[in-house]
């Protein structure tokens, strides 16, 4: 019987030969799972501690080892399998968009364990582990995983060892193996490092805006001079809630409030329209106006406020309230200000009793009337303070863009590098 041979449609002109079809029960000479333990919902902290891997410590051919739980000490004898160094570890047991989700680890962790449905997979010595991992991420991969992948459960699906261990996979000779891996390895180091500053640059911004709104950062005026001391007021002095409702319906586009992407476009953000048939009745909410969601996210548990920087019309759910600021300053410090988990928390929580269906029983004029929030006196030390704030988030955006068109890039590639 003859071999199945494939070329690949870009690859590095030093090499010629054909790529050979293996079947992933070729190439791996380990497949081990291991098992779920009792754990609390914390990080370990401590050496002594232990932890145990969430399936979500694995995508995208990324390994995130800070994805565990700490086990509890009664019940660290169960745990077995460390995550080791130059191995795969693979999600046979989640939700279907999930399932078959693998991450390459690249060191060991004495301190973590693998739960039951992660497997860890060690390759044989002539293959390159990195470069079959990014083959086992790519999207062409994952839809034969999905394909074998069974269960009742529309939640859960689950992956048997004959039926991944059977799946195909096309692979060149080990020298073109490394070169591919080193190449990709590269990339994927450009999109580590840019996330890493990203995530400098919030930290950077985090800080600043808890100095700026504790008042021990303050700015100075063009004169070198001090402003005047901040001003109390309730938000009902700087907002005006508007009630400008859809009612000719000529406005077409529905937004939705991201707690990491403002407002938002709502089909760009959820990848479809979830508004009613009859949008008659949604409230407008034009450039620069307050939206108070009144619905729980994570670490919002009452709800967020944005501001509609969009520079455009919109409309959004009757349930959200709409607030136009005395000023587009206004509206942008507010949206900073609130931005902190803690200061929603602590202006809304007095406010707000839970409803049906996580909505929030909370009058428009109750959230304005809630406790005072300081506030700078002058104009001209508002704009000094939201457009400080908006340089550093042009540069967070700056970055966000750049690993965007990297993993663009990345996917690309994997396209066009893999058979």
């Amino acid at each position: 019987m003859t071999k199945q041979t494939r070329v690949p449609k870009l690859r590095f002109p030093e090499f010629s030969e054909n790529w050979e079809v293996k079947k992933l029960g070729d190439i791996i000479v380990n497949l081990e799972s291991g098992v779920s333990v009792n754990s609390t919902d914390e990080l370990i902290s401590n050496y002594g501690e232990f932890g145990i891997l969430k399936t979500s410590c694995v995508s995208e051919g990324i390994f995130q080892p800070e994805q565990h739980k700490k086990i509890l000490k009664n019940d660290l004898r169960r745990a077995k399998v460390n995550p080791q160094r130059d191995t795969i570890l693979i999600s046979r047991m989640n939700t279907p968009q999930l399932v078959g989700q693998i991450g390459y680890v690249f060191k060991d962790y004495p301190f973590l364990f693998v739960p039951d449905r992660l497997w860890m997979a060690r390759l044989k010595s002539d293959f390159n582990v990195k470069l079959v991992s990014f083959i086992l991420s790519s999207k062409k991969q994952m839809s034969k995983v999905s394909n074998i992948a069974t269960g009742t459960s529309g939640s859960m699906k689950n992956i048997s060892q004959p039926n991944y261990l059977a799946l195909e996979i096309s692979l060149p000779p080990l020298p073109e193996q490394n070169k591919i891996a080193n190449f990709l390895t590269a990339i994927d180091e450009k999109i580590q490092r840019l996330k890493e500053k990203k995530c400098l640059l919030e930290e950077y911004k985090k800080g600043l805006m808890q100095q700026i709104f504790s008042q021990k950062l303050r700015f100075k005026q063009d004169d070198g001079s001090d402003f005047p001391d901040w001003e109390k007021k309730t938000l009902g002095e700087v907002l005006l809630e508007h009630k400008t409702r859809n009612i000719r319906n000529e406005i077409i586009e529905v937004f939705s409030v991201s707690k990491a992407m403002g407002v938002i476009n709502q089909i760009e953000h959820l990848g479809r329209s979830y508004a009613s048939d009859n949008i008659t009745n949604y409230k407008v909410v034009f450039p620069y106006d307050l939206i108070y969601t009144k619905s729980p996210t994570s670490d919002f548990p009452f709800g967020i406020i944005k501001q509609n920087k969009l520079n455009r019309i919109g409309i959004v759910s009757v349930l959200y309230g709409v607030f136009s600021p005395k000023s587009k300053y206004i509206g942008l410090m507010l949206d900073y200000y609130f931005s902190i988990w803690q200061h929603t928390y602590n202006y809304l929580n007095p406010l707000v009793q839970k409803g049906a269906k996580n909505t929030m029983n909370i009058g428009n004029k109750d959230f304005l009337s809630g406790s005072e929030i300081y506030f700078p006196s002058t104009l001209n030390e508002l704009k000094k303070i939201t457009s400080f704030l908006t340089s550093i988030d042009e540069k967070i955006g700056k970055v966000s863009r750049q690993i965007g068109e990297a993993e663009t890039y990345k996917k690309g590639l994997l396209q066009q590098m893999f058979v």
